[in-house]
């Protein structure tokens, strides 16, 4: 524990003393007179049991202990002044809107728990929140239109400009309405879900291309009956009305299934594939390369993080 003898006015005092060399110097320095100068080194150097300074008519020198507590007490110093300074950027920042890219299926489970957490945190800070396909929020952040990204990783030579860093994994999952037909299979057959429409993310999508994987892996072929979505809500829907099979992010429908509004089928997985799902894929955190995020901003980042931590802990 830090004494608690030791004050703001001791560290100032003897720096100044110390930088100028001179008790008079650091006085003028200080505005206040030798003798209080003097004094508040002696107090210092008594809680420290310690001599740091040598004084004479000539000035005043750094003793070994005294070079050893300057670098301290000057880094001390800079981080209360730094803290300070962030409290005076994030008071100015209160009203500033943070724009955040993120695709669809995270706006449906872990960014609302990031939301709730960065409200109770920071208070009435404004978000405004685009959702989009993984190429356009990347397009928009490199034009400044976004502060940040939530999205799957991409290719290399697209995320030129870009940093990436790893969250959680996420898998693709195939899900039906309670009561759908095929779960009276304990296992269900990958080729029974040609029998049914499916529900598929957009063609050119990386989630679109776990789902041709895994057709391709199990010898099962293109679905013959489809619809090619993006929208959540939408999947929901159609999914809980009818006999569709929806190929979806975990993220997406992780509360639904949750919730039991939606059922995941129990596929068999090849040696190949990952056991909590068809096909992961990395979910991160996308900034345009050496930006520094405002202290609001940085707050939520944090609290991203930390719900991140959690996901990665998950048994799926």
């Amino acid at each position: 524990m830090i004494d608690s003898r030791i004050k703001l006015r001791h560290l100032q005092c003897f720096l100044v003393v110390a930088q100028q060399r001179s008790i008079q110097k650091a006085s003028a320095a200080l505005s206040i007179t030798q003798p209080a100068v003097s004094k508040t080194i002696r107090e210092l150097e008594d809680i420290l049991k310690v001599r740091l300074l040598d004084r004479d008519r000539k000035g005043a020198v750094l003793t070994r202990y005294g070079e050893i507590f300057f670098d301290y007490a000057q880094t001390s110093l800079n981080a209360l002044q730094q803290a300070t300074n962030s409290i005076s950027q994030a008071r100015s920042f209160a009203n500033e809107i943070i724009k955040i890219g993120a695709s669809p299926s995270l706006t449906a489970s872990f960014f609302p728990q990031v939301l709730l957490a960065f409200h109770q945190r920071a208070g009435n800070l404004q978000i405004a929140l685009l959702n989009g396909t993984t190429a356009h929020l990347m397009a928009q952040l490199r034009e400044r239109a976004l502060d940040f990204v939530l999205c799957r990783h991409s290719d290399p030579e697209q995320m030129v400009g870009l940093a990436f860093e790893y969250l959680y994994a996420d898998p693709l999952v195939v899900v039906v309405r309670p009561g759908h037909p095929l779960l009276e299979e304990s296992v269900v057959k990958p080729e029974s879900l040609r029998l049914f429409p499916a529900v598929l993310p957009i063609k050119g999508s990386v989630n679109r291309h776990a789902a041709d994987a895994f057709a391709a892996t199990h010898n099962i072929g293109p679905a013959a009956h489809f619809i090619e979505n993006l929208s959540v809500s939408f999947g929901r829907v159609y999914t809980t009305t009818s006999d569709a099979v929806w190929f979806v992010s975990w993220s997406a429908v992780k509360v639904d299934v949750e919730n039991r509004v939606l059922v995941k089928l129990p596929l068999p997985m090849k040696e190949s594939e990952k056991s909590a799902g068809l096909m992961v894929r990395s979910i991160g955190l996308m900034m345009r390369t050496n930006s520094v995020p405002a202290p609001a901003a940085q707050i939520l980042i944090n609290i991203i993080r930390e719900a991140a931590a959690e996901r990665r802990a998950e048994v799926l």
